[in-house]
C-alpha cells in the first residue's frame, strides 16, 4: 500500500464521475479530513473520518489511501475502517494487501495486516498466518499479522497463532496471546499455557488472564507456581484471578499463600479467588 493502486484509483475515479459533489451522510467532508490530516492530531483524524462514515465522498479516497500508510496504528486503523464500509474498494484493497503480505517490504506487510484486521474477512487468514511465520519480516509486521488474526476471529487462525506463540520476539508472542482469546467459539487455551513461563513479564501476565478467561484447566499447576513465585506482581495478581476462575479446590494452598503477598493487590485478588473455590 505504498502507492494508490491503479485499480483503487480507477474505482475512485468512477465514484467521482457517478457521484459528483455528494453530501449525503452523517457529516464531514473531504476538506475536513484533509485538514485533520494536516493538523497531525490523531484524535482529529479519527473524529473526522468517523463523521464521514456514511458520506459518499470520492474526494476522501485519496487522502485516506495515504492514511493507510501512516506511521501511527490508530490512523491506519480508522482509514481501513472507512474503506471497510465501501465494498468495491474494500475488495480491491484486500487483494492488494494479501499480495503485500507475501513480499519482503516489512512496512508494507505491517500496513497490509492492519488493514486486513480492520476488514475482518476470513479470506485473509491464510496470508496472515503465513506472514506470522515469516521471520524475514520484522517483528512489528509479524505482531500486526497476529493482531489481525485476532480481530478477524476466525477459528482457522488457531494454527497461525500457535506459531506466533513461539516467536522469538516478545511483542509477537504478546499479540498472539491476546489474539487467542478473541477467536470466536474458542473453547480452551492449552497452547497459551506454556507462555505462563515466558521470559517476558507482560506476556506471562496476559497469558495468565487468557488462561483464566478461557477456563483452561491444564494451566492450573503453572498458575499456582506463578501466583506464589513469579517476580512480577501483575503476573501474580493475574494468576490469582485465573485460579479463582478455574475454581479448583486444589489451588487453595497456593492462593492462601498468596494472601500474604508483598503486593496488596495480589493479596486482595487471592482472597477474592479463594471465595470462588
Amino acid at each position: 500500500m505504498k502507492t494508490i493502486s491503479l485499480l483503487a484509483a480507477a474505482i475512485a475515479g468512477t465514484l467521482t464521475l457517478a457521484s459528483g459533489t455528494a453530501t449525503a451522510g452523517r457529516g464531514g467532508s473531504a476538506a475536513r479530513i484533509k485538514d485533520a490530516i494536516r493538523s497531525g492530531s490523531v484524535d482529529a483524524i479519527v473524529a473526522e473520518v468517523e463523521r464521514a462514515e456514511r458520506l459518499t465522498c470520492p474526494g476522501c479516497v485519496e487522502p485516506l489511501m495515504e492514511a493507510l500508510d501512516d506511521s501511527r496504528y490508530e490512523v491506519r486503523e480508522v482509514a481501513a475502517w472507512w474503506f471497510a464500509r465501501r465494498p468495491v474498494i474494500k475488495a480491491a484493497l484486500t487483494a492488494e494487501a494479501i499480495t503485500a503480505l507475501g513480499q519482503t517490504d516489512a512496512i508494507a506487510a505491517r500496513n497490509a495486516a492492519d488493514m486486513l484486521g480492520a476488514f475482518r474477512h476470513p479470506q485473509a487468514v491464510p496470508a496472515l498466518a503465513a506472514a506470522v511465520a515469516n521471520r524475514a519480516l520484522s517483528a512489528e509486521a509479524r505482531a500486526a499479522a497476529a493482531r489481525a488474526l485476532g480481530l478477524i476471529g476466525d477459528r482457522g487462525a488457531a494454527a497461525g497463532l500457535t506459531t506466533a506463540l513461539a516467536d522469538p520476539d516478545a511483542s509477537v508472542r504478546w499479540a498472539a496471546v491476546d489474539a487467542w482469546a478473541q477467536i470466536r467459539g474458542q473453547a480452551g487455551a492449552a497452547p497459551v499455557v506454556a507462555r505462563l513461563a515466558d521470559g517476558d513479564a507482560g506476556v506471562r501476565a496476559r497469558a495468565a488472564a487468557v488462561v483464566g478467561t478461557l477456563h483452561e484447566a491444564t494451566g492450573r499447576a503453572a498458575l499456582e507456581t506463578a501466583v506464589t513465585g513469579d517476580a512480577d506482581p501483575e503476573v501474580r495478581r493475574n494468576a490469582a484471578w485465573a485460579l479463582g476462575e478455574l475454581g479448583d479446590g486444589a489451588s487453595r494452598a497456593a492462593l492462601t499463600a498468596a494472601t500474604t503477598d508483598s503486593s496488596g493487590l495480589v493479596r486482595r485478588t487471592a482472597q477474592a479467588a479463594l471465595g470462588r473455590l
